[in-house]
């Protein structure tokens, strides 16, 4: 296609142009995706688009966030100016309006300026196979621009040409002047007021015109031009002169100038496949990479700037002499996601929406005549293949931070890339490379085709082998490119530019002189020499036809090879020879037949080993091992990897050396891994290359997910025939058949997936999602349970929400059943965000995540969800309202606010209606906890027993499982410990038949209490540990505090000190993490205890009287007791008079709590103390009362410390007293005890 203004359908015309750039988009872009950022401008540029038509204007083009109408093309009318003034009025009355959505939905709005001018210009067809097309070119499209950049937000500015045409209908008032690009003089303007009179009626009459927006892409295939997200190269061109082109030139000149300008653009651009986007007065916008993606898509574009500005200079050579005009060129580039497609609405035209299309705009605005600047994505993209500077970062209008951007100087001259890490994993086929070589240096010539796919390493192969080559041996590496597939024996000549040592970029005159010193390839004189100037693009012609050419190519090129190997041996390698062109390929394989005799080693590389049409030995390059590829990530990284980042790396990239390294480069601190441009560009190109149906079979099997079953990708493109879409996919490497039982694929590449992923709209995966879950649901409704998460995972993404809140709740409810804590709480505020239509699910979601951080001990998190649920359900769902408000008591309580949390539980029962029964008894259960915790154990007995019944009468078995525990826990406190574990039995097999694992670990827990009541310490220990190994593994902090304090006392108790202060520091650790204040007095009751049985009694009584206190403050009486005790144990080590005070005091703690055991530890105690006081007699009393108490249970632990405290009381007695005679049985009996139950400590302080 010629790009330029055609002389037999264009002509000099008055037209009035209109711009109108809407502003805020740029930092809108920088917060939205792509596809909402096309959407809100396709919103507003419908609502500006309906204006123009109305009017009689035609859409010229849009620009990243601009509009360019005309008034006036293809037929004029007297009113065009006032027509394009009404209509400017109007757009920002249509952008008010639709500020209020955007207000709505974003909590911003956007603004428009308007410039419009009215003048003569060159308007016609640009696009030669796009008929009705205009465009137009001259001083008013300048201007106008300039009187848009100079319009403040909201007004519409005029030239004085417009504001002459349309005075009569509209008012004006004169503003500052503006200057035009380009232009030395600066113009009036003129700023809108208002209408005259009734002028805003004016509409066009001939609706559904043409529109002016031009379609670039009519040829392709219909589902290249659907929307998608690509990454893309988006490439602007200007003319920077000192005046538009229009006040020098007059019409017929004007237009040979523009033709030959759009002409050097045009073909610059579609040489290396990039396509027009469209026209901008003498401005042009490129895009590569859509509608089809190629690997190289930054490469080409600064190719096609490169080519442009060359073109360029050869062009005004032909203007100074002409016209006695120079032109200088400023091009601007960046690589970007955008989406890409057809516009909707009235506007027939593809292009592209993003971010990346403004700065590429502005990036060209800031570029130095006949400059190239690029960004740094697109830099990214080509580091390789160019020559950069960096220059300073640019300010650009709308962007947040300055823009990094490079100054391209010219293409690398290499043929191959530099650098690198060096190779790994490569030994073997590098040894088999060089074996070859050495059969060749001696005479029998050697040819090897080394294939693989993109990104394998072939490239880095072969540059370490030519790095290895002894000196003496020449080397000659060329490549074929992408984007001359289509231009004949352009890889040849790329092949004779190696031999000769010249670029691209080289004159004539440099080429002779280059041929001057290469006899070889000049050996048939000038007629060889004129050949291979022209195959070198010179401006030369040799006069044989083409098959006489294609002779003395292959003729200058054999006797080359015989010349060059003569002197030296010779390694010729030529890359890429998947994107040969077809003479090219004839004319190698004719070439290096004469390989064989001679000393030369020749090497091609391809993607497939059909890529030859000569016998070779053929290398296959197949992804890293493992091992290897871990090997690279580490060289990569400058310092080691945490092992989750590295293993993602390596599953993502499955070996493949370019993945890797990319994926490594792309890497940001705090960042997630995506994927990075360079392999987003090759695989998107891949995806393209498909037709129409296996593309859509990718599409749909990329959301299923990495692996996937042919009945799922079956429902979800029921359109397509799978077989061979799927078998096409396996030819072409994107997917591999898995062996196993049920069809199914996977993508060779995560990666892969993930592009395929990527390319498809927001909008398209939310659909397709759905259709996945329901593809799961309708083929395995009877297996579902299995599929719960991955149901959650597709409807989440999916835009059904109903659907993603109920399998979501599911999936949340699931992962809390398996303490799968983080899991449960990603589902269930996914539920939360999705549930805003239906306030039942959103409340029962925020009370799940309460119920997550109340196990976890995140008890401030929890009372917010709480409190979010109880608003929600206040209005609605008395029961459901008075649940979740019990919840918050349980919190409480376990704050260690305890009368707080009576309190809220007496209020929940009196809002609970008599029918709600099973509350009810959930929050009978808490009171009595709270009630024994009181030591109110009577109280809470007859609570449990009432909520059994009832929970027994409606089979409520958590219920159940939860009073029998209580009634086990309760039971063993009063010492009647066969009791006690009848119910925890009960118990654990309740919670076992519901699958509460974390109700089997505090039964667990509550059997070693029980067992360590009786005395039977190893039973004890066991059952401890059975429940802290279960807490662990579900994440139940709260359980592990328990546990440790547990485990801590047995060990203890057998005088195991060090162990015993482990334990008993981890359960401060913990408690103190959670805010688990009942937890942490327990700790350091136990640590305080631990350290008077040490020997550091001072540290253990302070800590102990800490404690207590902090039992008195929460309401935890029953706990006091037995930490009375120690402390008494404590003044007693120090000698201190304190310790009768102590021991008293728990006394009559104990029996006003009535409990049976507690009142034995409190006497026993009291006896302690009365000895060390000399009150044997006391003594006696309290240790007799107690052994008596303790006689009615079974803790012989408890029996023996009372035993060897009486020894020692009556051994003091007089001789008198029968009972002194009992002293030594009894403290021989004690020492039985402690004996059997391994209680060390005890038996160390038993006296002699």
């Amino acid at each position: 296609m010629a790009a330029i203004v055609n002389e037999a359908t264009s002509e000099r015309k008055v037209v009035t142009v209109l711009k109108a750039d809407i502003s805020g988009s740029t930092p809108l872009g920088e917060r939205l995706d792509p596809e909402e950022l096309r959407v809100v401008l396709g919103s507003y540029f419908t609502a500006l688009a309906r204006e123009i038509h109305r009017r009689g204007g035609i859409v010229d083009k849009y620009v990243g966030d601009a509009v360019i109408a005309i008034f006036g093309v293809p037929e004029s009318r007297d009113d065009d100016a006032a027509r394009a003034v009404v209509a400017g009025v109007a757009m920002q009355e249509a952008i008010e309006r639709e500020n209020i959505e955007l207000q709505r939905r974003y909590g911003v709005q956007l603004a428009c300026r308007i410039g419009i001018a009215t003048g003569a210009v060159v308007a016609g067809a640009i696009a030669e196979d796009v008929q009705d097309t205009y465009t137009v070119v001259g001083a008013p499209v300048a201007l106008a621009e300039a009187l848009e950049s100079a319009a403040s937000l909201g007004s519409v500015l005029v030239s004085p040409a417009t504001r002459t045409a349309a005075r009569s209908a509209i008012r004006f008032a004169p503003v500052e002047q503006v200057r035009p690009k380009g232009s030395p003089r600066r113009v009036p303007a003129h700023r809108v007021l208002g209408l005259r009179h009734a002028t805003r009626e004016l509409v066009n009459v001939a609706r559904g015109m043409t529109t002016g927006a031009s379609l670039q892409v009519g040829a392709e295939r219909s589902n290249v031009l659907a929307e998608e997200r690509k990454v893309v190269t988006v490439l602007f061109a200007d003319i920077s002169s000192s005046e538009p082109l229009g006040a020098s030139l007059d019409p017929a000149r004007l237009r040979t100038v523009l033709g030959a300008y759009f002409g050097v653009l045009a073909r610059a651009i579609q040489h290396y496949g990039g396509t027009v986007d469209k026209y901008i007065g003498d401005a042009v916008m490129a895009v590569f990479g859509a509608p089809v993606s190629h690997e190289d898509d930054g490469v080409r574009a600064i190719r096609a700037a490169l080519a442009i500005q060359r073109a360029a200079q050869s062009l005004n050579t032909t203007l100074e002499k002409t016209h006695r005009i120079k032109i200088a060129i400023r091009i601007g580039i960046n690589t970007g996601e955008v989406v890409a497609g057809l516009l909707p609405g009235e506007v027939l035209a593809y292009t592209v929406t993003g971010d990346a299309v403004n700065t590429a705009q502005r990036i060209e605005s800031a570029a130095p005549p006949d400059g190239v600047l690029i960004s740094e994505s697109t830099f990214a993209l080509a580091r390789s293949a160019f020559v950069v500077e960096a220059v300073p970062p640019l300010t650009l209008k709308g962007k947040s931070e300055p823009v990094a951007v490079y100054r391209v100087l010219g293409p690398e001259r290499r043929a191959s890339p530099r650098g690198g890490p060096k190779i790994v994993g490569r030994e073997t086929e590098l040894a088999q490379l060089y074996a070859y070589y050495r059969e060749a240096i001696a005479g029998r010539g050697q040819l090897v085709h080394v294939h693989g796919e993109a990104g394998v390493g072939k490239t880095r192969l072969i540059g370490e082998l030519l790095s290895g080559l002894p000196r003496g041996t020449a080397r000659v590496r060329a490549r074929a490119s992408s984007y001359e597939q289509a231009t004949p024996y352009a890889l040849i000549a790329e092949l004779v530019r190696r031999m000769l040592g010249i670029g691209p970029t080289d004159d004539e005159a440099t080429a002779r002189a280059a041929l001057d010193r290469a006899p070889d390839l000049a050996a048939s004189g000038e007629a060889g020499v004129t050949l291979l100037l022209e195959l070198l693009g010179y401006e030369v012609r040799s006069p044989l036809d083409p098959a006489g050419k294609r002779r003395l190519i292959v003729s200058l090129l054999r006797d080359a090879l015989r010349r060059r190997t003569d002197i030296t041996p010779l390694v010729l390698v030529i890359e890429d020879l998947h994107w040969r062109d077809a003479s090219s390929a004839d004319v190698l394989g004719a070439v290096i037949s004469a390989v064989p005799p001679l000393r030369c080693m020749f090497v091609s590389t391809s993607r497939e080993p059909t890529d030859i049409a000569w016998s070779a030995q053929v290398m296959a390059l197949d992804a890293l091992p493992s091992a290897a590829a871990a090997e690279l990530v580490d060289r990569l990284t400058p310092v080691p990897l945490d092992a989750a980042t590295r293993a993602v790396i390596l599953e993502r990239t499955a070996g493949n050396p370019f993945f890797i390294e990319e994926v490594v480069r792309s890497m940001r601190p705090g960042k997630e891994l995506t994927v990075p441009a360079t392999v987003q560009d090759l695989l998107e190109a891949r995806l393209d290359a498909l037709d129409a149906s296996p593309r859509h079979v990718a599409h749909g099997a990329a959301v299923i997910g990495r692996t996937f079953w042919t009945r799922v990708l079956a429902r979800v493109t029921p359109d397509e025939d799978l077989d061979p879409a799927l078998g096409t996919l396996e030819r072409e490497h994107f997917v591999l058949r898995v062996q196993v039982a049920e069809p199914t694929y996977s993508f060779g590449h995560a990666l892969v997936q993930e592009v395929a992923y990527r390319t498809q709209l927001i909008a398209h995966r939310r659909r397709a999602h759905v259709a996945v879950g329901d593809a799961y649901t309708d083929l395995f409704g009877e297996r579902i349970d299995e599929f719960i998460d991955t149901l959650a995972f597709h409807y989440r993404r999916g835009d059904d929400d109903p659907k993603a809140v109920r399998w979501l709740a599911r999936a949340g409810h699931r992962a809390q059943r398996l303490y799968a804590n983080p899991e449960a709480l990603d589902y269930f505020r996914g539920a939360i965000e999705r549930s805003t239509a239906d306030p039942a699910a959103r409340a029962d979601a925020y009370e799940a995540v309460g119920d997550v951080h109340r196990v976890t001990g995140r008890y401030d998190e929890a009372l917010v969800a709480y409190g979010e649920a109880m608003a929600i359900h206040a209005a609605s769902d008395v029961v459901a309202h008075a649940r979740v408000q019990r919840k918050t008591g349980l919190v409480q309580q376990l704050r260690g606010k305890a009368n707080e949390a009576l309190a809220t539980f007496d209020d929940v029962l009196a809002r609970l209606p008599p029918d709600a029964t099973s509350e009810r008894v959930r929050v009978r259960l808490n009171t009595a906890d709270l009630q024994f915790r009181n030591g109110k154990a009577d109280v809470a007995i007859a609570q449990l027993r009432e909520a059994l019944a009832d929970a027994e009468r409606i089979d409520d078995s958590d219920a159940m499982a939860e009073a029998l525990k209580q009634l086990g826990t309760i039971y063993g406190y009063k010492g009647e410990f066969g009791q006690a574990l009848a119910y925890q039995e009960r118990s654990l097999q309740a919670y076992v038949r519901l699958g509460d694992v974390l109700g089997e670990a505090n039964v667990h827990n509550n059997i070693g209490r029980t067992e360590r009541r009786r005395s039977r310490l190893a039973a004890a220990l066991t059952a401890y540990d059975e429940a802290l190994a279960i807490r662990q593994r579900i994440g139940d902090q709260l359980g592990r505090v328990h546990s440790h304090g547990n485990i801590a006392e047995i060990h203890f108790l057998r005088g195991e000190l060090a162990e015993a202060e482990y334990h008993y520091n981890a359960v401060m650790e913990l408690a103190t993490s959670i805010g688990y204040a009942f937890g942490a007095s327990a700790g350091l009751v136990g640590l305080g205890a631990t350290k008077v049985a040490r020997g550091d009694a001072n540290a253990g009584i302070a800590q102990l009287r800490q404690a207590i206190t902090e039992f008195e403050r929460a309401g935890q009486r029953t706990y006091i007791v037995e930490a009375l005790r120690d402390l008494t144990d404590g003044y007693i080590a120090t000698g201190s008079s304190l310790a009768l005070a102590a021991a008293e005091r728990g006394v009559a703690l104990a029996r006003e709590l009535a409990l049976p055991e507690l009142i034995a530890i409190a006497l026993q105690a009291l006896g302690s103390a009365r000895l060390a006081a000399r009150d044997t007699p006391g003594a006696v009393e309290a240790l007799e009362e107690a052994r008596g108490a303790l006689a009615r249970g079974e803790d012989r632990h408890e029996i023996g410390r009372t035993l060897g405290l009486l020894a020692r009381a009556y051994a003091r007695l007089p001789a008198t007293d029968e009972r002194r005679t009992q002293a030594g049985p009894l403290r021989d009996e004690a020492r039985v005890i402690f004996e059997e139950l391994g209680a060390a400590l005890d038996l160390r302080r038993l006296a002699p």
